[in-house]
């Protein structure tokens, strides 16, 4: 009887550890999200796997989202801001939620960063990743590329230990 309410107590820890994932707590499935249907699901797997490993390393939540409008925000960023929020992106701890947004309607492309992140990859790196590496995929048509050249960037730029996004101390 000791050895069976041990293993039922068991199951049903193992249980509940499985159910606690972040995914599942904020009913997120995925990390990409093609509105406009500019990806294949091959390159949608691709995006999920980097984002969902480097999340694994360092707790940051990394979704890319294309859209053909602006959900009635007046451009891309602030799209992209609501997006994060709504979502649910980054660990509510440490804001370190990272949105990359596509428009291939508008011909825009932005990425907004939780209130932790914004600490370490600021407005001045965000654009320089879009510009050097994005955009000029981007002008050839290649917008596979190009999102998978920026988000290589934001994750690597991530990875770095002294990029690490703390717990902020109230």
């Amino acid at each position: 009887m000791k050895q069976k309410s041990f293993l039922i107590i068991g199951f049903i820890c193992f249980i509940g550890i499985s159910c606690s994932s972040s995914y599942k707590k904020k009913g997120i499935t995925t990390f990409v999200y093609d509105n406009e249907n500019v990806q294949t699901q091959a390159q949608k797997e691709q995006f999920d796997f980097l984002f969902r490993e480097h999340e694994k390393r360092t707790t940051n939540e990394i979704a890319l989202v294309t859209t053909p409008d602006y959900n009635g925000n007046d451009n891309l960023v602030l799209y992209a801001t609501e997006f994060i929020n709504k979502n649910g992106i980054g660990k509510k701890e440490t804001n370190n939620g990272v949105v990359i947004a596509f428009s291939k309607a508008f011909k825009t492309t932005a990425i907004a960063t939780g209130y932790g992140t914004e600490e370490v990859l600021k407005d001045e790196m965000a654009k320089k990743i879009i510009d050097s590496l994005m955009v000029p995929q981007f002008k050839d048509g290649r917008f596979f590329e190009g999102l998978l050249a920026g988000s290589k960037a934001v994750v690597d730029f991530l990875d770095k230990p002294q990029n690490k996004i703390v717990k902020k101390a109230k």
